[in-house]
């Protein structure tokens, strides 16, 4: 028996293969993300008109062929860039509105959180404010889907908390959408002057009162004291 083969000595293999692999899966994403980073630049700078094969590959620092690795034409990476900008801003806004006390404001705790992020991501959440009003594409196409998601994030997580006033879902949903459309606005002033902080915050708190109340006062349901208001 002690002259059988050991069964270690077949271990190494599968490990080298998925040391391989997962390399592999590293560099494949990090060429992706310098790629994304680097149409957000370009896009944010130039407009999409220079979003080229030629222009980011040279923003980039990488050759032509080495984006088709990532995607199949330049047309195809604005949808991408959207999409991965969403799913990372949805998931910081329900960790942000989670982390908010019973007692305080969750509009001065979300945005506060959302206006950092703004500012570090500044390049894409410039090219996502404009590309949403640009013409009708994917690109667009991806900014109105994730609106519908963020929206749809924004009222399950306010009401699982109690934020929210009794309002028919139609007139709720097109207060939500303001309130959203109206912060995002504050996140473009506050990448041009971040010093007005506190002065955009206090803001958004009247945005999200203001909006709400008006809301419930139209619908005819009984109108929210402003304090109320302002602590959803």
């Amino acid at each position: 028996m002690s002259n059988s083969p050991s069964t270690s000595n077949k271990s190494p293999k599968p490990a080298v293969v998925g040391s391989a692999t997962s390399s592999f899966k590293t560099e494949y994403g990090q060429g992706r993300r310098k790629l994304l980073d680097a149409a957000a630049r370009l896009v944010a700078r130039e407009g999409s008109a220079r979003l080229t094969l030629r222009e980011l590959a040279k923003e980039a620092g990488m050759s032509h062929n080495s984006i088709y690795r990532h995607f199949p034409s330049v047309v195809d990476m604005m949808p991408a860039l959207i999409g991965d900008f969403t799913l990372q801003l949805r998931e910081g806004l329900r960790r942000a509105r989670a982390q908010v006390p019973p007692n305080e404001l969750s509009s001065r705790t979300v945005v506060g959180w959302l206006l950092d992020f703004a500012l570090s991501n500044k390049d894409t959440f410039v090219v996502t404010m404009r590309e949403r009003h640009g013409p009708i594409g994917p690109a667009r196409a991806a900014i109105e889907q994730g609106a519908i998601q963020i929206l749809a994030d924004m009222r399950s997580d306010l009401a699982a908390a109690g934020r929210l006033p009794p309002l028919p879902a139609d007139k709720l949903d097109l207060a939500l959408r303001v309130i959203i459309q109206q912060t995002f606005e504050l996140c473009l002033l506050y990448i041009e002057a971040p010093e007005r902080r506190e002065a955009l915050l206090v803001e958004a708190e009247l945005i999200f009162a203001w909006c709400l109340a008006g809301a419930v006062m139209v619908s005819g349901e009984t109108m929210l004291p402003l304090g109320e208001a302002k602590s959803l």
